[in-house]
């Protein structure tokens, strides 16, 4: 019986622990979501996304009144940066960028104050779904899927992405 005790004390403790990371987590961790972003935050507007080439994943940061990140893909295009999110009418930060479009990018260790604006052009869209199928070489076959919500972020300074 001792031990059937000490077991569950270990379980209780173990899961109290477990709750409270969770409760102080910032950044995304794999499928769960994360709260205010951490890292140093880059002041200064960036004009050309090319170098995001080289991560694979990033997190993207919504409601700054109180913040949800999650972690997404991403890709550059022209210079521009996309996130695209399948199933995104179903998913929380879609809706949130698009009632406050402020947002924090984290690429890297570093965390990048923008602006997300919902790409709803159909032709827009075709050229996107090449560019991230070229970075992630993927064969999607012709069509791509139905509910993808495609953002374009657009790079502001620290004062920018802060006001109201």
């Amino acid at each position: 019986m001792k031990i059937l005790r000490w077991i569950g004390v270990i379980a209780l403790l173990l899961a109290l622990g477990a709750a409270g990371a969770y409760a102080l987590r910032s950044d995304p961790l794999g499928p769960l979501a994360g709260k205010r972003l951490a890292g140093p935050v880059v002041s200064e507007p960036v004009s050309d996304w090319s170098f995001t080439d080289e991560h694979y994943l990033i997190a993207v940061e919504t409601r700054p009144a109180a913040p949800h990140s999650v972690t997404t893909i991403c890709f550059a295009h022209e210079g521009s940066l996309y996130v695209p999110a399948q199933g995104g009418s179903a998913k929380d930060w879609t809706h949130f960028a698009v009632s406050n479009p402020r947002v924090r990018l984290k690429i890297g260790d570093k965390v990048y104050p923008a602006i997300a604006t919902r790409i709803t052009d159909p032709d827009a869209r075709e050229a996107m779904v090449a560019a991230a199928r070229a970075k992630y070489d993927f064969d999607g076959g012709d069509t791509p899927p139905e509910d993808i919500w495609l953002f374009r972020m657009d790079s502001v300074a620290v004062d920018v992405a802060a006001a109201p």
